[in-house]
């Protein structure tokens, strides 16, 4: 399986372009997957705290979640032929083609299929917040890791309070996994969508690892 990593290389003075959302259910929390036309740009939860603004998540798909699923471009940019070589499916436009590629991807993480994530991202924000994001995306499936340790990871033991920050404004939720970070005691604190929705999230990953494991 691919070891993608999101791109990290924009900032706040990036244009940027236009986006598209499409909301999807998951075992957790309703979703909300925004793209632009090259990459996902953000990944909310229903109940994410504090709300996206309007002008981060663009235009709904036109396209409901069930075609995106099952149509064939969803999991490949490639026509689709008949035996006479006639085509049936074209590919779709690429915001549907990555929202449709997001979805399948995180159903396969929710049935623990999946450890990482394929699809492009890209993550916008100040230098030190991508520092950060990009340690949040070091942490393997299944693992924790506190604020101290990303701290000290990034060089500076006592800016915790600052890696809270960065991990709260983090826009790409589960693929970008700040949910794998807890406190330096092991408690589980803080998350967008509430403490109960990362504490499901983290038990699905060891429970995913156990059933790897034959546990």
């Amino acid at each position: 399986m691919s070891t993608r990593q999101p791109r990290d290389d924009q900032d706040d003075r990036t244009p940027r372009g236009e986006r598209t959302y499409l909301d999807v259910d998951s075992p957790v929390s309703p979703l909300r997957i925004v793209v632009d036309a090259a990459a996902i740009v953000g990944l909310y939860h229903g109940d994410h705290s504090p709300s996206p603004a309007p002008d981060l998540l663009g235009q709904p798909a036109s396209s409901p979640s069930s075609s995106l699923l099952s149509s064939p471009s969803a999991r490949s940019s490639e026509p689709t032929a008949d035996a006479a070589g006639k085509v049936i499916d074209s590919p779709q436009t690429p915001e549907c083609g990555l929202l449709g590629r997001a979805a399948v991807e995180l159903e396969e993480y929710f049935a623990g299929d999946r450890q990482r994530f394929d699809v492009p991202v890209v993550l916008r924000g100040t230098d030190f917040q991508r520092a950060v994001w990009a340690a949040l995306i070091d942490i393997p499936f299944g693992e924790r890791r506190s604020y101290r340790d990303i701290a000290e990871q990034l060089g500076n033991a006592g800016m915790g309070r600052a890696i809270g920050a960065a991990v709260r404004a983090n826009p790409v939720s589960i693929i970008v996994p700040g949910h794998r970070i807890v406190s330096s005691t092991g408690t589980v604190i803080g998350y967008a969508a509430g403490v109960e929705t990362k504490i499901r999230l983290l038990d699905r990953e060891a429970e995913a690892l156990s059933r790897m494991a034959g546990g």
